[in-house]
């Protein structure tokens, strides 16, 4: 396990020079904080290859995907009012086996080492574990870093798959029922017909909003990215105390993965800007990113790296994948 000290002097240590390719620094200190802020228009970027669209989801709005210790399988979590969670063989996307829980449009998904299942419950802000075995619910967590997305000058637009959407019956909303505007919007309630920012004159409390979306396990850690907080968040299972916070460079960071075996570093993928961002995992530096191409124009949500591929779920009922070197 990896102590609170620990994680605190990591990420008060300048990043090493040569996970950049410039002269500088890439990381801005911020103020009364450990955390160090990036500047995305001076990481090292490159561009990755041609995403392949493989197949449809079983079910309709896939947002997290985890995988399993055993090779050629895949959880797939869809954000859908029926909340299913469903395991699958990655190859075809045939169903293993598949259970309903009590989440709220969930965002992500993961197994931990002691073989539990952790969802991230986004749209009522909970952090839920469960039985991988049955789907039973074992507790509910609240989401340090939960709150009310909000829209900040210079924040790139909202991007919104272009792919067919694989079960055309079904709407796009997502999360059945009250839910934040997509990530870019940045207003009240999705319809309420104010302008942005503004909630009804009945309203009590001003806080609402969302909670994490892709989740990683470590030991006993769980490391979240929390779109309303831009931030990704380390926190101790155990005793629910944060060790960690780290700013992601855009606005709707989304699927994460590990890059390697061993856990020491990870991908986080931000859905506005289909870049996947390469962090140390222990001093959430980012060593780099990888821009998604626009043909096809897709969304990346849940993403898995398995076997020299990176895996994603573009929400509108798609598997794809791009050969990652």
């Amino acid at each position: 396990m990896i102590q609170r000290r620990n994680f605190l002097s990591l990420s008060a240590m300048a990043l090493p020079a040569a996970a950049v390719s410039f002269a500088g620094p890439a990381f801005a200190q911020r103020a009364g904080s450990n955390s160090c802020l990036p500047d995305p228009a001076r990481l090292k970027t490159r561009t990755a290859a041609k995403t392949e669209v493989l197949y449809k989801t079983t079910h309709g709005k896939p947002n997290g995907l985890a995988v399993t210790t055993n090779p050629g399988e895949l959880w797939v979590i869809d954000q859908g009012t029926e909340r299913w969670v469903t395991l699958t063989h990655i190859a075809d996307g045939s169903v293993i086996r598949e259970f309903q829980t009590d989440v709220v449009g969930p965002s992500g998904v993961v197994i931990d080492d002691d073989n539990v299942m952790w969802l991230t419950s986004t749209h009522n802000s909970l952090i839920v574990s469960i039985d991988p075995a049955n789907g039973k619910t074992i507790a509910k967590y609240v989401t340090p870093g939960a709150g009310r997305i909000y829209k900040k000058a210079g924040d790139p637009p909202n991007r919104v798959s272009k792919l067919p959407t694989a079960y055309p019956e079904l709407s796009r909303a997502v999360g059945g029922g009250q839910r934040e505007a997509r990530a870019g919007g940045m207003g009240g309630p999705r319809g309420n017909g104010l302008p942005p920012g503004q909630v009804p004159l009945d309203t009590d409390e001003g806080a609402g909003g969302t909670g994490a979306h892709g989740i990683l396990s470590k030991g006993d850690l769980l490391i979240y990215a929390c779109p309303p907080s831009r931030a990704i968040y380390v926190i101790n299972k155990k005793t629910w105390e944060v060790q960690d916070v780290w700013p992601t460079p855009g606005n709707r960071p989304h699927g994460m993965t590990w890059a390697d075996a061993s856990k020491t570093s990870f991908w986080n993928v931000d859905s506005n800007t289909n870049t996947f961002y390469h962090y140390d995992a222990s001093s959430g530096a980012i060593r780099e990113a990888v821009r998604v191409q626009d043909d096809p124009y897709t969304v990346c949500h849940g993403a898995k790296l398995v076997d020299g591929y990176m895996y994603f779920c573009d929400d509108v009922g798609w598997i794809c994948r791009i050969k990652w070197t």
